[in-house]
């Protein structure tokens, strides 16, 4: 007993109660072991506090602890009891009269906390809570995911035995910290975590605290000893770079990031301008113990003077965490200040654009958020999984990192990553990379592929020409529109440029014609494309225009008519100072597919514009470019009411809505279904396994009858002649009870309603 008061005495709570629980049999007989218990329990930072409730209620002598019904009201707080716990703050401070006004100005703090937990709790998220499981999580306290952009890569902070230097820290009896790393397969599932590098870990505590979208950044909060000025421990920002084997080793943040106070957290725009981050410093406008700033790169690349992100999310309270979507538009962070259930709660702040600030914090909801500390709240990039750190009953021992799917939250956007290579040597090229509005000419996006990989994001329902330039390299053409998009989606792609030299050749993809000819949208393509051939010495650019077959079209009036688009688009060119010398223009009708014209997806192919760069005696060979015709879709015919047969699944791996590689080509039976059948209707079902609730899978499984209805109509299926239903885990096909089984059950089905 005697260590147990001295190791509480030193806040060494997780120590008292390992000796204290040896003795339990004999000691719960006992208040002043009850009470030490629920004490130490109530103090712990990393332990699960509600667990004090059952130590303190045993307590008999209420003369002598006389301040029992405070410790209760507070164990039956952190229990989401707040209606008993409300009562009996009142009856506390009616029943003690000694009651000082820091105490009674608490009590009101925590009462209204109650009210605003059970309210949230009324009100509570349709989600699904999943531990991340022992891969990730273990007895020890597992804190501050940061994750990368495509959610394939998480970083996060561990007191885990086995850490690099052993050690115990004597002011907390915790291991000291280390950093580890953990990576996501296809099927959703996260790896065994691994020591992130020797270069980051040492012997003392080291933490993860942000991460660049791209996953090749990475900001560290490193003390090495340091006081701050305020006399807590004080630590600046550091950050790592990944070199393609390793990390670097951390260096501190430039500019007026750091300071001589405590900087503890930090996340970084997509765009690489701004850092958010925390820290203790004071100033005129500091508003608590701990607020969040913002810093922007400058020209010199250093980091400029911090700016307060003021009232709308600072309080006189301590705020951590925050986290800044790829988006840029919304901003999480939690909080002990604004309206909160208790502890460190979860908030967001929406930009607002026209007065260019952030907006009022929200509170994230129940039961992400709880009566205790949550905190540490990063979001994937389409807005429906949030990772954060959290003691719950589920929980291994200490903190452990949770994942929250919401699958009724999305954040409509386009994701743009893969990476820039060479063509013949596959060697990554660090190429430019351009984005323009089609409709407007404002260049959304200008960046280099970092490394050769390259990610940005795209506001959605605008029509972009994408752009990849390299010195020596024909430039590589690229149309992103998505019309009526409802639902974040990603594009991936591996680009692969091609070296200038003989018969060379690129598609040319934002070049648009109608019936009256080029349109407006063609302009700045047209605009790169007259730079580029001015710019190559020795060769004429040949301009192919290419149509694919249908049945019933003129293959004369077909080839003239390619033909009369080819000589627009010489004309437009030559009045952009091209040489006409350098060009040769053609309409080859449908005489050169690369793709079967008995699939609509192939005829789609087979429309082309390209542009061939060659010596003025060479002649082109279209053979050369002849693709295999790939295997034909299976011609099905459909039957109303009745589920279409078709040739394999739409499956989701668990926590996922992203579609995989191997989906897209029963997508392609039903677009040619559709396209065959121009009056037909297709219901588009959502089927989920039975984990979480009935309304939760209703949700999950309309989103992704969503997704698929939104890549249909990416394809040209029109979106009235397109419903999605979803039916939960109504209609499984295999046995949820086991894994195979529910992978099985999460699928699509495609059902035709009518014709109209």
């Amino acid at each position: 007993m005697k260590f147990a008061e001295e190791s509480i005495e030193f806040n060494l709570y997780k120590e008292a109660i390992d000796v204290l629980l040896e003795v339990e049999e004999e000691g719960q007989k006992f208040d002043d072991w009850n009470f030490m218990v629920g004490y130490a329990y109530q103090h712990a930072l990393y332990l699960n506090k509600s667990k004090s409730l059952e130590y303190f209620e045993r307590i008999k002598d209420r003369e002598l602890y006389y301040e029992i019904d405070f410790y209760i009201a507070k164990a039956l707080h952190l229990n989401h009891r707040f209606e008993e716990a409300h009562k009996l703050f009142d009856k506390f401070m009616r029943d003690y009269d000694e009651i000082d006004e820091e105490t009674v100005s608490l009590i009101e703090r925590y009462k209204s906390q109650c009210v605003v937990g059970q309210q949230l709790m009324n009100d509570s998220l349709d989600l699904l809570i999943v531990n991340l499981g022992e891969n990730v999580n273990t007895k020890y306290s597992e804190i501050a995911p940061v994750l990368s952009a495509d959610e394939n890569m998480m970083v996060l902070t561990s007191r885990r035995e086995g850490s690099k230097g052993g050690e115990i820290d004597d002011l907390s009896g915790l291991f000291y910290e280390d950093v580890y790393v953990t990576h996501r397969n296809k099927e959703g599932e996260w790896s065994k975590v691994e020591a992130i590098s020797d270069n980051i870990n040492t012997e003392h505590h080291d933490a993860a605290v942000g991460l660049s979208p791209d996953g090749k950044t990475l900001f560290l909060y490193h003390a090495g000893g340091k006081i701050g000025k305020n006399g807590e421990s004080g630590g600046d920002v550091y950050q790592s770079k990944w070199n393609g084997l390793d990390w670097s080793s951390p260096k501190p943040l430039k500019g007026a990031i750091n300071s001589p106070f405590a900087e503890t957290h930090a996340t970084i725009s997509a765009d690489g301008k701004s850092i958010y981050f925390t820290s203790t410093r004071k100033g005129r406008a500091t508003l608590g113990g701990q607020d969040i700033y913002v810093s922007h790169l400058q020209a010199d690349g250093t980091w400029g003077e911090a700016e307060n992100l003021g009232p709308n999310i600072n309080t006189e309270y301590d705020e951590e965490g925050p986290f800044v979507h790829p988006n840029g538009k919304i901003l999480y962070f939690s909080s002990k200040g604004h309206e909160g259930m208790g502890g460190y709660d979860i908030f967001y702040s929406e930009w607002d654009d026209k007065f260019k600030k952030w907006g009022k914090a929200k509170n994230i909801g129940y039961p992400i958020n709880t009566a205790d500390h949550d905190v540490f709240y990063v979001i994937s990039s389409d807005g429906e999984r949030g990772y954060f750190s959290s003691i719950r009953e589920d929980s291994f021992g200490g903190p452990d990192i949770y994942m929250a799917m919401i699958p009724s939250k999305t954040i409509n956007l386009i994701a743009v990553n893969g990476e820039v290579r060479d063509a013949e040597t596959n060697n990554l090229i660090e190429a430019q990379i351009k984005v323009i509005d089609n409709n407007t000419g404002e260049v959304v996006q200008e960046l280099i592929a970092d490394g050769g990989k390259y990610l940005f994001y795209l506001d959605p329902n605008k029509n972009y020409g994408l752009r990849v330039m390299q010195n020596g390299y024909l430039f590589h053409s690229k149309n992103i529109y998505i019309p009526e998009q409802t639902d974040y989606i990603e594009i991936s792609e591996t680009i692969a440029l091609q070296k200038i030299g003989d018969l060379k050749r690129e598609k040319l993809e934002n070049i648009f014609f109608e019936e009256k000819g080029l349109t407006s949208l063609s302009e700045f393509e047209l605009d790169d494309l007259a730079k580029f051939i001015k710019s190559v010495e020795g060769y004429v650019i040949d301009i192919n225009v290419h149509a694919a077959k249908y049945d019933g079209k003129d293959s004369l009036k077909v080839l003239n008519l390619t033909q009369s688009n080819a000589e627009n688009i010489f004309k437009e060119l030559v009045t952009r100072g091209v040489d006409m010398e350098k060009l040769s223009v053609h309409g080859y009708g449908w005489q050169h597919p690369i793709a079967s014209n008995y699939s609509q997806l192939g005829r789609l192919k087979n429309e082309r514009i390209e542009y061939i760069v060659r010596t003025p005696e060479e002649i082109v060979v279209f053979e050369e470019i002849i693709e295999d015709v790939e295997e034909p879709l299976p011609q099905l015919t459909p039957h109303l009411g009745e589920v279409m047969d078709i040739a394999g699944t739409i499956t989701f791996a668990f926590g996922s809505n992203t579609i995989t590689d191997e989906s897209y080509r029963i997508i392609a039976q039903v677009f040619d279904v559709m396209y065959r059948y121009p009056n037909l209707i297709v219901e588009v079902g959502g089927h989920t396994d039975n984990r979480g609730s009935k309304s939760f899978n209703y949700k999950l499984g309309e989103k992704r009858a969503r997704i698929v209805v939104q890549e249909l109509v990416r394809l040209g299926i029109e979106k009235e002649r397109l419903q999605y239903k979803t039916f939960g885990f109504d209609m499984p096909i295999a046995d949820n009870n086991t894994e195979e089984g529910r992978d099985k059950n999460r699928r699509i089905s495609f059902t035709p309603l009518m014709f109209k």
